[in-house]
């Protein structure tokens, strides 16, 4: 026993330019892959603290499914966007929140008064949640007419319902309507107060069973709904749907995710169901396009310097067995088996990866407070914190490559006659 450890010993002592050669390879890779590494992390980091959470992934647009015809008008509608395919848009992964945009399928007009001037027109009504209009809304008292469907008038007993008039309508109006019959533009922000009559179940077109007024008052205007009508409380637009006996159908949603990766695959189930995505400006995906782009240069980077460390540690390997093949048929006619010559091998290696691992290691560690001291980024706090897990991973990693690199000049050795003087 301590005659093979006297020979382990003695294998280890030997060669000692290429055991160089090959620990400082090794060093040297470690500490470019650690450093790359780190500049991962670090870029990982910054991309999850100042992007994926300062600034919240756009919203995905879901509408339904555009029908189809030959004519005109088609004889069916495309995928409709219902309560059903809602409830399953809000169970995906990574969907934070769905605010759905409820239309009223009922016939609906809306009679405005200006002094003497009375003007009568047919319109659509979409219902909305408090959430989601919220920032529209101008004052408390507003805001609770909202969160209730009702709105109650002071000094009177009569109720009515609070609408938003979406800032595209107001464009119409202004720059159609108002100039052409010489009529006064709306001021947007001197809406909010205003009253006229809704009536529910009747149009021009159409009339149907059960039809009423409603007094009505204009809580403020929005940018988020562009429709040619009034927006209502989704409370309330539910309410009149269920008195007609009409199914709910989703003008559209507005879907938020949770964060920026989960925002292409969202977008895609929801493509999938058969919906139309209008996603504008999508600033996901170029972050997420610019983190997978860094990311894999950094793993080329990495894959590059790990194979030029095998590589040069099989050749250095390949010099050191031959240069010492002598000895090694030295040591068979002494008795010494093949498989103890290889182990005594690849313990030297193994044994020189992972002291270079350490060290390679211990120089980051050692050096980080100066390169914190030396390089400083604005807006980006440098980390270099090795975690136990990556130095477990490195230490192996470098124990196990010179290993490997060595196998080829083993076996080549076998392939030779070491018993031959």
């Amino acid at each position: 026993m301590l005659s093979k450890l006297y020979l382990i010993k003695k294998e280890l002592a030997g060669g000692k330019f290429i055991s160089f050669i090959v620990f400082c390879v090794i060093l040297l890779s470690v500490s470019a892959i650690v450093s790359f590494n780190i500049l991962s992390d670090n870029f990982n980091n910054y991309i999850k603290n100042n992007f994926a959470s300062a600034i919240p992934p756009d919203e995905i647009k879901v509408k339904p499914g555009e029908s189809k015809s030959l004519f005109l008008f088609s004889t069916g509608t495309g995928r409709e966007l219902n309560a059903a395919a809602i409830s399953k848009i809000t169970n995906f992964d990574g969907v934070k929140q769905v605010d759905p945009i409820l239309a009223v399928t009922v016939p609906t007009s809306a009679t405005i008064y200006f002094f003497t001037f009375q003007y009568k027109t047919d319109l659509v009504l979409a219902g909305a949640s408090y959430k989601f209009v919220e920032k529209d809304l101008k004052n408390t008292e507003m805001k609770k007419a909202w969160l209730k469907g009702t709105y109650g008038f002071k000094n009177s007993n009569d109720t009515g319902v609070p609408v938003l008039v979406p800032k595209t309508l107001i464009d119409s109006y202004n720059n159609g309507l108002a100039s052409a019959n010489g009529l006064p533009e709306i001021v947007p922000q001197k809406m909010s107060g205003l009253r006229f009559k809704l009536s529910f179940g009747k149009s021009s077109v159409n009339a149907v069973d059960g039809a009423y007024d409603w007094s009505s008052v204009v809580s403020g205007y929005t940018d988020r709904i562009n429709v040619m009508g009034l927006v209502i409380p989704l409370k309330c637009a539910e309410e009149i749907n269920k008195k007609f006996n009409k199914t709910g159908r989703y003008m559209f949603a507005m879907v938020k995710v949770k964060d920026h990766k989960n925002f292409e695959y969202v977008r895609s189930q929801i493509k999938k169901m058969g919906f139309v995505v209008e996603t504008g400006d999508n600033l996901s995906s170029e972050i997420v396009k610019l983190k997978k782009t860094v990311n894999a240069f950094i793993t080329l980077m990495i894959s590059l310097v790990s194979l030029l460390a095998v590589i040069t540690t099989a050749l250095c390997s390949i010099t050191a067995v031959w240069g010492r093949i002598d000895y090694y048929r030295i040591l068979r006619t002494l008795g010494a088996s093949k498989f103890f010559i290889a182990l005594t091998i690849l313990i030297k290696f193994a044994l020189m990866g992972f002291l270079a691992s350490w060290c390679g290691i211990f120089l980051i560690g050692f050096s980080k407070a100066y390169i914190l001291q030396s390089i400083t980024i604005p807006g980006i706090k440098l980390s270099l914190d090795i975690s136990a897990a990556t130095a477990a991973t490195i230490l192996t990693a470098g124990s196990i490559i010179p290993v490997a690199a060595s196998l080829p000049a083993i076996i080549r050795m076998f392939s030779v006659k070491l018993d031959k003087n």
